[in-house]
């Protein structure tokens, strides 16, 4: 049986932070801090066929909520769901037509970009070990979705329950995110 109480205090420890009601928008919110940063777990329901989301903003300082109109630089990365000859046919059915290829072998062969600034996305994936940090959150949360947006923070949005999340894959994912946030703090 799931002890939703429980769960939600173990992952209040993983940012140490504490259970927020927001019922009236989410079932679940969850807020904290990692590396300094608020951090924010939110889901819809606990059970499946919902996912947790996890959020790091960067804007400690406040400096970009006077500049809200202004579009920033702002990337999304998603797996790449088939690849070869398979990706090449769904390209041409327009599947991923959004998507662009972002000029780094190991990123383009493993992962779809939608990006307003090509040359901001190239300069933040080539940025040193970037990519070995988004190759480890994909493999530690199995992340959907992973929105960059400078000056504001990173969303992951990740297809595990909370019911079923554990709390340790959950340390891991908001390590690496701090990790990625710190980097967009100093460089973007």
């Amino acid at each position: 049986m799931f002890d939703k109480e429980a769960k939600l205090n173990e992952l209040a420890q993983v940012i140490e932070g504490r259970v927020v009601d927001d019922s009236d928008r989410v079932e679940v919110c969850i807020k904290g801090t990692v590396l300094g940063f608020p951090a924010t777990v939110e889901a819809l329901r606990t059970n499946f066929p919902f996912g947790a989301s996890f959020f790091l903003e960067t804007d400690v300082l406040k400096e970009h909520k006077s500049q809200a109109d202004q579009q920033g630089f702002t990337l999304t990365i998603s797996p790449k769901v088939v690849t070869g000859f398979w990706a090449k046919f769904s390209r041409i059915l327009l599947i991923d037509h959004q998507t662009k290829m972002i000029g780094d072998k190991r990123f383009d062969s493993q992962y779809l970009a939608v990006t307003n600034n090509d040359e901001e996305a190239r300069r933040f994936i080539k940025y040193p070990a970037m990519m070995d940090k988004i190759v480890l959150l994909s493999r530690t949360c199995s992340f959907t979705e992973l929105h960059v947006r400078a000056g504001h923070g990173l969303v992951v949005v990740q297809p595990t329950s909370i019911e079923k999340l554990d709390g340790d894959v959950a340390r891991e994912s908001f390590r690496v995110m701090g990790e990625i946030a710190q980097i967009m703090f100093e460089a973007f």
